[in-house]
C-alpha cells in the first residue's frame, strides 16, 4: 500500500500504527505536530472533515508537497500575463482619455497653476506616418505628466488646411480641359482637408493622445482663426513693416507661385557650368585704357563662369571686386581678363593651353563703369563694383542678372538706383518669353532653354568651355521639382527691425532642448532681411488688397477691417469665411467710404503665406477670447527640426512683431524617423511602415498587433532630438522591455493580494532594514524621473526605470523577498513590511509609466484599486490620471544615505557570493543556493556590527539577501584554500560555502529541519499551526477568476 516517491517512502509510512480507524484530525495532532499539520491542509484542501485509514497509504511525498504548497501565500491577481493590447487598449482609453477629459471639464475652475502646450498644426493632408506619431506622443507625454503634477493642462490640436497639397489634389478633380475657378479650387480644398482631418482625428484618439478630439480642435481654414490672422497683418501694415516689390524670389514652375526660403529642400544636383565671353566694348578709367594702349591690345574679352547659362539672356551689367587684382592673359590668340587669384584654376580648367601669359594686371576698380559686349544681344554690359564677388570659384567676374538672383538685385539697385526696368523674360512655367529672342521663346529654362542658350553662345564663340557641376540645387519641398529665382511683384514683410527683438528674445527667455536648437534658429532668422509673405494660389488666406486703375494698391487697415467682419460673417451656397473674396463684388469687399469708386479698383488675387497662416497660431489659438493687446506664451512648442526654417520661426516672427516678445518658453525639436538601418523610408525602398502596421498588425510585413503602448514606448526610448529608427526588430525589442514591465506589475498586485494599506501598512520606523533600503532606492528613483520629466528627457526616464526594474527590483529586492511573502505568516510583520515596500513600488512604478504607457498603466491602476476595494475592475471608478496626488512624492525621511551604504557594501558580498555558488553550480557541487550554508568571516569591526545588527534585528535577513539556507557569521576562523576572500570598500571579508546539516523542509524548501523526524521546519510548523488554529483555508480573497502563479 505505500507509494515511493524518489526514493523516500510515503510521509505517514512512518506512522502507520496511527491509521487503524478512521481519522479525525484531533488524535493525529496528540500525536505529532508535523503530521498534524499536514493532515489538517490535505482535510482542509479536499473539504473534509476525516479521511479514510485505507486511503492514507497512497498519499506520496508529491501529494504532501501538492498540499502543502496551498498553504503557501503565492501571487494572485486578476491582471492578465497578456496585454491584449489591439482590443483591450479601446476599452482602456475610456478611462485614460475619455475619463479624464470629463474629470477636468468639471474641475477646470479649481486654481490650479497652468501649462500650455501649443500644437503645431499638421497637413490636413493624407495619411498619417511614424512621424506624425513621434510628434504626438512627445506632446502627450509632457501633457500627461504635467497633469498628473497637478495643473490645469491646455491642448488644443489643430490642422495646417490652406496650401498647395491639398490645392493640387483639388485641381485633379477638374475635367480634362476645363478649369476650375477660384471658388471651386476652394470647395474641392475643403472637402479634401475635411476628410483628412476626419481620419486623422481617429488615428490620433487610437494612439491614446489626451485631446478633445469633438469639440476643442482649431483648422486655419475656420472663419475664426482667418479673421483673427488680419489683426497682425494690420499690426505690421501699420508700421510699415509690409510693403510690394518687384525682385527677384524663389519660385516654383510646378506650383506656379513664389516660396519662400522656409519651403525649399536642398538635394544634389548637376549643372551645366560654363565660362563665357563678354568682348569689351570700351574702357572707362584712363588707367585701363593706358593698359590697353601700352600692349596694344585691341581684342580683349572678360570672362564669366556661371551655373546658370539660362539666366545670359537677362544679363544687365557684369560686377567685379574692386580690391582684387585682376590679370589680363594671353591665350590661343584671345585675351582674357581675369581675377589674378583664380587664374591657375582657370589655366588648370582649360588644360592650360600652350603659349598661355600673363601680359598685365589692374586693379577691380579700374574696371568699373568700362562696357561689353553683351551675347546674344547687341545691348552693353557696364561693369560695376558688388561686395558678392569672391575668389572662391569662377573667374572674379561675375555677370549680373537682376531679375534671377537676389545678390545680382542687390548690387545692381545700389549702382543703378532703380533707373532702368528690370529684366526678366522667363514666365510662370519657367519658359522663355519673347522678350528673350524668337529662337527661345517658350522653351523651358531649366531643360531645353538652357541647351539652346549653350548653342548659340557656341555659334557666336563666345562659348569657352562647358563642364558638369554638382552641387546642392533648390527644389520645391512639395512638388520636389527644381525652382528658379524669378523677379515678380509680391508683397513682402520687412525683418530687419524685428531680427534684434527676436534674438534678444531667444537669448534670454527661451529655453531649447536639445541646446544647439537656440543657435540653429537664430540663424536661420539673420539669414533672411524680408519675408515674402504673397503666393500666387487659390487656396488659402487671400491678402485683402485692392488695385486701382493707376497700379497702386489699396491696403490700410479700414481695408482690412472691413474684410475682418465679412469672413467672419459670410456663409452662402457651399462658400464660407474668405470666400466671400471670391464670390462677393468689389463694392460689397472695400469698406463704405471708397464702395462709390468700386469700378476703379480691382481685387489682388494674392493670398498669404501658408507660413503666415500657421506661424498666427499663437494669437489665432491661445490668445482667442483674450483681449487685443494682453500678452500669450505657450509654455511648450515641440515640432520637428526642420520647423526652425518654418513654423518655429514664423511664430516667432510673428509674435515679435505683435506683442514684442517669443510665443514660446521652451522649444523642444525632434528628428526624423529612419528605417533600421538609418535610411530615410520611402516607397522605393520599400522600407515605409506606419503606426497602424505595428499597432492593429500587418501579414504582409509579418507584424503582430502589438497595440498602441508598445509604439509609445518606443518613442520614450529614443533619443528624438536626433533621428531615430524603427522596423520590426526594433519594436519587437521594445514589445520585450513593455512585457517586462507588465510582468513585474503582475508580480507586484500577486503579492499584494490580501494587503489593505490602511490596515496593513507598516510605519517606517518599524520596518526591517532591508524595506528601508528599498524605499531610500524608490526615493531616489523617483527624484531622478521627475527630473527627467521635467527636461523632457523621456529616454532617460526609460533608462531609470528599466535599470531599477532589472537590478533593484527583479535581481535583487524581489528574489531576496520571496520567502517571507510565500512562507511567513499573512500578517507577520516581516511581511506586511514587505507589502509596504510593494504598495509603495508598484505606486511609484505605476505613476512613472503612465505618460508613456497610458493604457498599461490604466490597467495596472484599475486592477490595484480593485484589489484594495475587493471588487470587479470595471467596476472601478476613475482613473489614474485624475487621482488628488497623482506623482508619488516620497517623503523625505526615505532618503536615508547612511543606510544606502551599508546595503551598498551587502551588495557587493552578495554579487561575490552569487559568483562563487555560480562556480559551483558549473561544478556540480551544488545544485543551487538554499542547498548552501554559509559561513562569512571577518575581523573588520566595521562589517562584523553590520552583517550582526541586521541578523538581530531579523534573523533570516542574510538568508533571504544571499540566498541560502543557514549563514553563520564567525569573527574567528582559519582560512584556507576553502575560503573565497574579497574587499569590500577597503575591508577585508571570507566567506565559505558548505552543504547543509539539516534537512529540506518541504514547505519552503530551505534546508532548516534539525530533527530527523521532522518534514517542515519550525517557521513552517509556525505558519501553518496558526493556520489551523484560525481554520483558515485561504488568505486569497475569494475570486475565482484570479490566478495563481509563482
Amino acid at each position: 500500500m505505500n507509494s515511493i516517491v524518489g526514493g523516500r517512502r510515503a510521509v505517514f509510512s512512518g506512522y502507520r500504527s496511527l491509521f487503524t480507524r478512521p481519522l479525525s484530525l484531533s488524535n493525529i495532532i496528540q500525536s505529532d505536530t508535523n503530521i498534524g499539520l499536514i493532515y489538517f491542509v490535505i482535510l482542509n484542501s479536499f473539504g473534509l472533515a476525516e479521511i479514510p485509514s485505507e486511503s492514507i497509504g497512497f498519499l506520496s511525498m508529491e501529494k504532501c508537497a501538492e498540499t502543502l504548497r496551498k498553504t503557501l501565500l503565492l501571487p494572485r491577481t486578476r491582471f492578465p500575463m497578456r496585454a491584449n493590447a489591439a482590443a483591450r487598449e479601446v476599452v482602456l482609453q475610456k478611462k485614460c482619455v475619455s475619463e479624464v477629459l470629463d474629470h477636468f471639464a468639471r474641475t477646470r475652475a479649481q486654481n490650479r497653476p497652468k501649462f500650455l502646450l501649443h500644437d503645431g498644426p499638421p497637413f490636413a493632408n493624407g495619411s498619417l506616418h511614424m512621424g506624425h506619431f513621434l510628434n504626438k506622443i512627445l506632446k502627450d507625454m509632457i501633457l500627461r505628466y504635467k497633469l498628473m503634477r497637478g495643473y490645469c493642462v491646455e491642448y488644443v490640436p489643430g490642422w495646417d488646411c490652406h496650401g498647395l497639397p491639398i490645392e493640387l489634389k483639388a485641381l485633379e478633380q477638374r475635367k480634362k480641359g476645363k478649369e476650375l475657378s477660384p471658388l471651386h479650387i476652394r470647395q474641392f480644398s475643403r472637402k479634401l482637408a475635411l476628410e483628412a482631418i476626419k481620419q486623422q482625428k481617429k488615428d490620433f484618439s487610437r494612439w491614446g493622445v489626451l485631446a478633445d478630439w469633438k469639440s476643442h480642435t482649431y483648422t486655419t481654414m475656420d472663419p475664426q482663426y482667418e479673421a483673427r490672422q488680419y489683426d497682425i497683418l494690420k499690426e505690421m501694415l501699420s508700421k510699415n513693416r509690409i510693403y510690394r516689390g518687384f525682385k527677384p524670389v524663389f519660385w516654383s514652375p510646378s506650383s506656379k507661385t513664389a516660396l519662400a526660403e522656409s519651403e525649399l529642400e536642398y538635394v544634389d544636383h548637376t549643372s551645366q557650368a560654363a565660362y563665357i565671353l563678354f568682348p569689351l566694348v570700351e574702357a572707362h578709367s584712363s588707367a585701363f585704357k593706358a593698359l590697353l594702349n601700352q600692349y596694344e591690345l585691341q581684342h580683349v574679352a572678360c570672362v564669366v563662369w556661371t551655373t546658370t547659362p539660362w539666366t545670359i539672356p537677362s544679363n544687365m551689367a557684369l560686377c567685379v571686386a574692386p580690391n582684387l587684382t585682376y590679370s589680363v592673359v594671353e591665350m590661343v590668340g584671345k585675351h582674357i581678363l581675369i581675377a589674378n587669384d583664380l587664374m591657375e584654376s582657370f589655366l588648370t580648367a582649360m588644360d592650360r593651353p600652350l603659349g598661355s601669359r600673363v601680359i598685365a594686371t589692374i586693379r577691380g576698380s579700374d574696371l568699373i563703369a568700362s562696357k561689353f559686349q553683351q551675347p546674344l544681344k547687341k545691348s552693353i554690359s557696364t561693369m560695376i563694383p558688388g561686395k558678392h564677388v569672391t575668389t572662391d570659384l569662377g573667374t572674379g567676374i561675375v555677370h549680373i542678372a537682376p531679375g534671377h538672383g537676389q545678390e545680382d538685385y542687390l548690387a545692381w539697385m545700389e549702382y543703378c538706383k532703380g533707373t532702368r526696368k528690370i529684366l526678366c523674360p522667363v514666365d510662370e512655367d519657367g519658359r522663355f518669353t519673347i522678350e528673350a529672342g524668337s529662337e527661345l521663346e517658350g522653351l523651358d529654362v531649366l531643360s531645353d532653354g538652357n541647351a539652346k542658350v549653350l548653342e548659340l553662345l557656341k555659334a557666336q564663340n563666345q562659348l569657352i568651355q562647358v563642364a558638369s557641376y554638382h552641387h546642392r540645387y533648390p527644389h520645391d519641398w512639395r512638388t520636389k521639382k527644381p525652382v528658379i529665382l524669378r523677379a515678380t511683384a509680391q508683397w513682402f514683410a520687412k525683418l530687419e527691425e524685428l531680427h534684434p527683438i527676436a534674438l534678444e528674445c531667444l537669448e534670454n527667455d527661451v529655453k531649447t532642448y536639445p541646446s544647439n536648437s537656440k543657435r540653429r534658429l537664430e540663424a536661420t532668422l539673420k539669414a533672411r532681411n524680408e519675408w515674402c509673405i504673397s503666393r500666387q494660389r487659390a487656396w488659402g488666406l487671400p491678402i485683402p488688397v485692392f488695385y486701382h486703375r493707376n497700379g497702386k494698391a489699396l491696403i490700410n487697415a479700414q481695408t482690412i477691417s472691413h474684410f475682418q467682419q465679412l469672413v467672419l460673417t459670410y456663409k452662402s451656397e457651399g462658400n464660407e469665411g474668405s470666400d466671400c473674396w471670391w464670390s462677393l463684388p468689389v463694392e460689397k469687399l472695400l469698406p463704405p467710404k471708397y464702395q462709390h469708386r468700386a469700378d476703379e479698383f480691382v481685387r489682388g488675387n494674392d493670398t498669404l503665406d501658408v507660413w503666415f497662416d500657421s506661424g498666427s497660431s499663437w494669437y489665432t489659438v491661445l490668445a482667442s477670447g483674450m483681449p487685443y493687446k494682453e500678452r500669450v506664451c505657450a509654455d511648450v512648442y515641440l515640432e520637428g527640426s526642420d520647423q526652425h526654417r518654418g513654423w518655429f520661426q514664423s511664430s516667432l516672427l510673428t509674435s515679435v512683431a505683435m506683442q514684442r516678445q517669443a510665443p514660446f518658453k521652451n522649444l523642444i525639436t525632434h528628428g526624423f524617423v529612419l528605417d533600421e538601418q538609418g535610411r530615410k523610408q520611402s516607397k522605393s525602398l520599400g522600407n515605409t511602415v506606419v503606426p497602424s502596421d505595428f499597432i492593429n498588425g500587418t501579414s504582409k510585413q509579418g507584424i503582430p498587433a502589438y497595440g498602441a503602448d508598445v509604439i509609445r514606448y518606443w518613442v520614450a526610448t529614443t533619443d528624438y532630438t536626433s533621428d531615430v529608427s524603427i522596423g520590426p526588430a526594433i519594436i519587437h525589442k521594445v514589445s520585450e522591455a513593455v512585457r517586462k514591465v507588465r510582468n513585474t506589475a503582475r508580480f507586484l498586485l500577486g503579492n499584494l493580494n490580501d494587503f489593505q494599506p490602511e490596515a496593513d501598512a507598516i510605519p517606517y520606523n518599524s520596518m526591517l532594514s532591508i524595506d528601508k533600503y528599498m524605499l531610500h532606492v524608490l526615493h531616489q528613483v523617483n527624484g531622478q524621473c521627475t527630473a527627467a520629466y521635467e527636461t523632457f528627457a523621456f529616454q532617460r526616464v526609460q533608462q531609470i526605470l528599466t535599470n531599477f526594474v532589472a537590478s533593484d527590483l527583479s535581481s535583487f529586492y524581489m528574489e531576496a523577498c520571496k520567502d517571507r511573502l510565500y512562507c511567513d505568516t499573512a500578517a507577520s510583520r516581516r511581511r506586511r513590511s514587505c507589502q509596504t515596500v510593494l504598495h509603495h513600488t508598484l505606486q511609484s512604478l505605476t505613476w512613472s509609466i503612465a505618460p508613456m504607457l497610458c493604457h498599461t498603466a490604466e490597467d495596472i491602476w484599475m486592477h490595484q484599486m480593485a484589489q484594495y476595494r475587493r471588487c470587479d475592475p470595471s467596476d472601478v471608478v476613475g482613473s489614474v490620471f485624475t487621482q488628488e496626488e497623482t506623482w508619488h512624492i516620497q517623503p523625505s525621511l526615505w532618503d536615508n544615505s547612511t543606510l544606502a551604504n551599508d546595503w551598498a557594501c551587502l551588495r557587493d558580498i552578495r554579487a561575490h557570493i552569487n559568483r562563487v555558488a555560480e562556480k559551483l553550480r558549473h561544478g556540480n557541487d551544488i545544485r543551487n543556493q538554499q542547498e548552501c550554508t554559509l559561513e562569512v568571516f571577518t575581523k573588520e569591526p566595521k562589517l562584523l556590527a553590520l552583517l550582526s545588527d541586521l541578523t538581530v534585528e531579523d534573523p533570516a535577513v542574510l538568508e533571504d539577501v544571499f540566498l541560502c539556507s543557514n549563514v553563520v557569521l564567525t569573527s574567528e576562523a582559519q582560512v584556507d584554500g576553502s575560503w573565497s576572500s574579497i574587499e569590500v570598500e577597503g575591508m577585508s571579508l571570507h566567506i565559505r560555502v558548505k552543504p547543509p546539516k539539516a534537512g529540506k523542509c518541504v514547505r519552503c524548501w530551505k534546508f532548516a529541519v534539525h530533527a530527523a523526524d521532522q518534514v517542515m521546519c519550525s517557521r513552517c510548523v509556525d505558519a501553518t499551526s496558526k493556520l489551523y488554529k484560525t481554520a483558515e483555508k485561504t488568505y486569497y480573497v475569494s475570486d475565482d477568476k484570479a490566478s495563481t502563479f509563482g
